[in-house]
């Protein structure tokens, strides 16, 4: 999705800063389910993550809409999108955490801007601004050097999981893109709820079938450390994250958003710093360059790569 025109600079600012903040909240989560997995099975963990988000957000919505969520929704698009866009785009981010592990799996996140450029142009026929893409370029490679730079396995030292968060990204930028376009009238906020409701929904009815087929195992811890995570991964990375990632890309579009994933691994740092790990200068540069590709990417004249088009909707 390309940036609506009649956006004002204001709102395009607390665009860039409301992504900003959502992602950095987005990012914890690579941490927490990797705590979660060593002792819950990652079909468990995507269950609880979205039925926990599902409550605040509903919640919320409810009160929104005078206690009428369910009212004139376009069905259609929503069931696509949760089901497809929310639900399997979270289970295999989960398993991608599970096999590769948090910090590899930031790396692969960092990729996101790239991943968002070719949906946009292959899935929706939007225009690729060059700015956008120079921008993309030089914020995932601080990205790749934020995350390379902690120490604990890189792009060299694949896992197993790196194709699954690759996997993931791209469902949940057709996602994106598709919120947008398809779901036209509704609030961010119902968009949010929806979706993640209908994603709920698809994880609990499929879960007994890999429970008989012996891919998933019943397996979970209900103590209170436990509980603690997944109630913070629902009201955290499900709900905020994704209600502040929908209200960003409707100020500044889907392609400049997803610049701001690569401050994913710029988080994992921090946190492992605040653990006792002390940033290392690879850490600090690879900061700068995602500051300085998101700067790129809105300052600098846009202009199609290639033939000249108009603005997608």
């Amino acid at each position: 999705m390309s940036p609506d025109s009649s956006v004002s600079a204001r709102q395009r600012v607390a665009g860039n800063l409301v992504l900003a903040l959502g992602t950095s909240v987005w990012g914890t989560h690579f941490l927490v389910t990797d705590v979660l997995l060593e002792t819950w099975d990652p079909y468990f963990v995507t269950a609880g993550r979205l039925l926990s988000a599902l409550v605040f957000l509903m919640a919320f919505y409810a009160w929104q809409t005078r206690g009428h969520p369910l009212r004139r929704l376009p069905w259609r698009p929503a069931l696509l999108l949760g089901a497809v866009g929310i639900a399997l785009s979270t289970v295999c981010l989960t398993l991608g955490v599970y096999h590769a592990g948090p910090v590899p799996a930031a790396i692969v996140a960092a990729a996101a801007p790239i991943v968002a450029a070719f949906v946009a142009r292959v899935g929706f026929r939007q225009p690729l601004a060059l700015a956008a893409m120079l921008g993309a370029v030089v914020a995932v490679g601080g990205g790749v050097l934020a995350a390379t730079g902690s120490g604990e396995g890189g792009i060299g030292d694949p896992r197993g999981g790196e194709l699954l968060i690759l996997a993931a990204i791209t469902i949940f930028t057709w996602y994106s893109i598709g919120a947008q376009r398809w779901m036209t009238g509704v609030s961010q906020l119902g968009i949010t709820a929806i979706t993640i409701m209908i994603g709920g929904a698809t994880v609990l009815a499929v879960l007994p079938v890999l429970l008989a087929l012996g891919i998933a195992e019943p397996r979970y811890e209900l103590d209170w450390a436990s509980i603690a995570f997944i109630l913070y991964l629902g009201a955290g990375p499900a709900s905020f994250s994704l209600f502040t990632w929908h209200w960003g890309i409707s100020r500044v579009g889907v392609t400049i958003a997803s610049i701001y994933s690569n401050l994913v691994p710029v988080v994992v740092v921090a946190i492992r710093t605040i653990q006792g790990e002390p940033p290392t200068a690879a850490h600090l540069v690879g900061g700068a360059l995602i500051i300085s590709g998101v700067l790129i990417a809105q300052l600098l004249p846009s202009r199609p790569a290639g033939r000249r088009t108009g603005n997608a909707a």
